[in-house]
């Protein structure tokens, strides 16, 4: 206990060093970089650190996400190297202290940091994805993004626009070409502006058409069908609506509908799993592939670490630069396999199952390998 508590505190000690130095120098330097963003927009926030506290609050979530692997990697090899310096993995093995018993409590560290993350993934940074689709250029979420046509798979209805805005989930000039089944208005609605509004109460969610110019008789022609449920609701039915307005029903969200990398990259898994069942959507491979590397990724960040404590911990003794030197071009090479697997689901080359697994079916039996002196 004695030794786990004497390592676990200095590996806890470099990881919070080495997270620490790189976050506040990326942050440092993206702020400086963003300075004249961040403090046009101090006004109306109420100064430059509300904006500052804001923006980088967030950021440090999705930080930690990112790099927590290499950094848990970084201070096991910290913690280890800090015993050969000072003789003391010398003494403990001199004393009969078995490797693998020096290494326990580095391994449990990094599946507690790795567990740590899951739970971050899953529960932190969907609450707060929203504040990431808006960078120091467009901190008001005014900016018209581009807007690429999308189908709701679900009505066949095909939506188009000017630009897309996230502040207020908003489409500017929206033309939505519906499908013949859905063409007893015309061949297109065309209106001023769109809003995303999500389902509440009876209201289901779909997109508020407001100041609708085709066609011009909106307000007086009765609600369109599909099957047994309505598409698209007008004033004739709806007294919430006003004057030219219409209420289009869908399940793919704004986000989905611009084609932000946000709501994937940072939605709980339970979320992408129902984007996978939804039929409105027709997600591409990128989603079901995140789904299975979000389930593989703490395997895979104990793997990591395997392949890495060998180069402290195995019987050959490597001075602490060359062990780091090893480190840092096995850790690329680690990333350089996940990432090369990955990029065989974009290119439909792999299955997104396949293409998630592979990385863990070739590396873990590395790090096994790898490891096994320590066992011995």
């Amino acid at each position: 206990m004695l030794i786990d508590r004497y390592i676990g505190r200095a590996q806890c000690h470099a990881f919070l060093i080495v997270f620490v130095s790189l976050a506040g120098l990326y942050f440092v330097f993206d702020a400086f970089t963003n300075m004249e963003e961040f403090i046009a927009h101090a006004a109306e926030k109420g100064g430059l650190a509300k904006v500052l506290a804001a923006y980088y609050g967030c950021r440090i979530v999705w930080f930690f996400d990112a790099t927590s692997p290499v950094i848990s990697l970084a201070s096991a090899m910290f913690a280890l190297s800090w015993l050969e310096r000072h003789n003391e993995l010398t003494a403990l093995l001199a004393a009969g202290v078995p490797r693998w018993r020096i290494a326990k409590s580095v391994i449990v560290f990094a599946a507690a940091v790795s567990l740590l993350a899951a739970a971050n993934r899953e529960l932190l940074l969907p609450r707060i994805r929203q504040a990431f689709a808006r960078n120091a250029q467009d901190l008001r979420g005014e900016t018209a993004q581009p807007f690429e046509p999308r189908y709701d798979h679900r009505t066949e209805i095909l939506y188009r626009g000017r630009g897309a805005k996230t502040a207020g989930y908003r489409i500017d000039g929206p033309s939505l070409l519906m499908p013949p089944q859905l063409s007893d208005y015309g061949p297109q609605i065309t209106a001023g502006e769109g809003l995303w509004l999500p389902a509440e109460g009876v209201r289901p969610a779909g997109y508020l058409l407001t100041a609708v110019n085709e066609p011009a008789d909106i307000d007086g022609l009765p609600p369109l069908r599909c099957g047994d449920q309505a598409v698209v609701l007008t004033r004739s039915t709806e007294n919430w609506l006003k004057p030219r307005e219409c209420f289009v029903v869908s399940d793919v969200t704004f986000e989905q509908l611009i084609g932000s990398t946000n709501w994937s990259q940072y939605s709980s898994t339970i979320d992408l799993v129902r984007a996978i069942a939804n039929p409105s959507l027709g997600v591409s491979s990128d989603v079901p592939l995140r789904v299975h590397a979000r389930l593989l990724a703490p395997c895979l960040d104990l793997s990591l670490v395997l392949l890495g404590i060998p180069l402290v911990l195995g019987p050959s003794r490597r001075g602490v630069f060359v062990a780091v030197g090893l480190c840092v071009a096995m850790t690329v090479l680690f990333f350089i396999v996940v990432m090369g697997c990955h990029a065989l689901a974009a290119g439909d080359i792999l299955s997104p199952s396949l293409a998630a697994w592979s990385p863990l079916l070739l590396l873990a039996p590395l790090a096994a390998w790898r490891a096994q002196p320590m066992w011995q």
